[in-house]
């Protein structure tokens, strides 16, 4: 299946290539299920599919890193870890990845031909993230997707400048993972085919880590409400080296999300380039505060007055990833109406943190956060690129 422009919510799975690595048997060793039972406590799915960028070394080392974490844990403690990764655009593998004498050991499971399993429409995702789970039995799964992110924009939009590509290109500023994202629509996949993949399985997710930029989104959460429990993203662009495995990896495995979100805080603030946002969307209150937000539009249709003031979260001119709270504040004047947002927004991102800057490869600069409420929304983006798509979002829709 290949993806149009036309499509909307795209996220941008431009993910990664690995090289032929030698694989261990099969031997769960000191890794074996909790409890005497032949089931896991939980299966950590990381999910790898093919992009063709200049990242593959970056994501090599997030599975090392992973593993890191398991080998200083000693073990995983009753959980799995399954890798479905890319070689090239073609073929596929799913790894399981287990402990045993102080080493970890990687079996492959499972091969896969792109014509075959297309892992951008849902029938490819369920089948893969099925297989996984397969081999992995567990009481629940979470998934942590590694790849480029676009946020909620359209494939196909262009809206980076290319002197800021060519720049990025020749060393002058920092990489981070929107840089040299893919613009082959083949590797694309639509935010709403995810969320139907994983539906297709039967089984909600734990939590969806999106190990990419400017996913932490409303529009983004809105579609994915009903395939996971909580989402893991970033407002803004991640630096190249992506999540800390070898710091969270432990905490990814056993659901402490707090955890995950201080070990990422830990690890960016004292980071070469100290810049990192993070933050946890309990899906369960998507809904409620689409309510409330539709109450705010419904009082104030005309919206707001232009940008200038807003929380800015991204490189673009004009901005299009504006901080959701910022925005809300400065469009409702009601008390008590904002008030409720509020509180609704506390129930709905109840984990967040951020340094005192952000750093955008598009501009190679860093810009100070004044406000942050771990969410952007796209409503006040005047950028021409996706002022048209952004009515077509299912939030928009849910909330105009």
């Amino acid at each position: 299946m290949k993806l149009l422009s036309s499509l909307t919510h795209k996220l941008f799975v431009a993910l990664i290539a690995v090289s032929p690595i030698a694989m261990s048997s099969c031997d769960d060793g000191d890794d074996t299920p909790g409890g005497g039972t032949n089931q896991y406590k939980q299966t950590v799915i990381m999910y790898m599919p093919w992009s063709g960028s200049g990242i593959y070394s970056y994501f090599k080392r997030n599975i090392e890193a992973f593993e890191t974490a398991i080998t200083d844990n000693r073990g995983l403690d009753g959980n799995s870890l399954v890798v479905f990764i890319s070689e090239n655009g073609s073929s596929s593998h799913l790894i399981k990845i287990s402990y045993d004498d102080g080493q970890c050991l990687r079996d492959t499971l499972k091969s896969y031909d792109f014509a075959t399993y297309d892992y951008t429409a849902p029938d490819g995702i369920a089948q893969v993230l099925g297989d996984a789970m397969a081999c992995s039995p567990s009481d629940t799964y979470a998934l942590a997707i590694g790849c480029h992110g676009m946020g909620w924009i359209p494939a196909g939009t262009s809206v980076e400048t290319r002197a800021a590509r060519d720049a990025a290109a020749a060393g002058q500023v920092h990489q981070t993972r929107y840089f040299g994202h893919s613009s082959d629509v083949t590797y694309q996949t639509d935010i709403t085919s995810l969320a139907e993949g994983i539906s297709r399985t039967g089984v909600k997710m734990k939590y969806v880590l999106f190990d990419d930029c400017y996913m932490s989104n409303i529009e983004t959460a809105y579609d994915m409400r009903g395939a996971a429990d909580y989402l893991i993203a970033s407002t803004c662009e991640i630096m190249i080296e992506g999540m800390p495995y070898a710091e969270i990896g432990i905490d990814l495995l056993e659901n402490d999300l707090q955890g995950a979100v201080q070990g990422f805080y830990d690890f960016y603030s004292a980071f070469s380039v100290p810049c990192g946002t993070i933050a946890v969307t309990d899906c369960s209150q998507v809904e409620a505060m689409a309510q409330v937000m539709r109450d705010i539009n419904t009082a104030y249709p005309d919206g707001i007055d232009g940008t200038d003031g807003l929380q800015d979260l991204d490189g673009y001119t004009p901005t299009i990833f504006f901080d959701y709270g910022d925005y809300a504040a400065h469009l409702c004047r009601d008390e008590s109406l904002l008030a409720a947002f509020n509180e609704q927004l506390d129930r709905l991102v109840p984990y967040k943190a951020c340094t005192p800057t952000y750093y955008s490869s598009i501009t190679g600069r860093q810009t100070a956060i004044d406000t942050f409420s771990g969410l952007t929304i796209s409503d006040p983006t005047e950028n021409p690129a996706v002022t048209a798509a952004k009515a077509t979002t299912a939030w928009y829709k849910a909330t105009h």
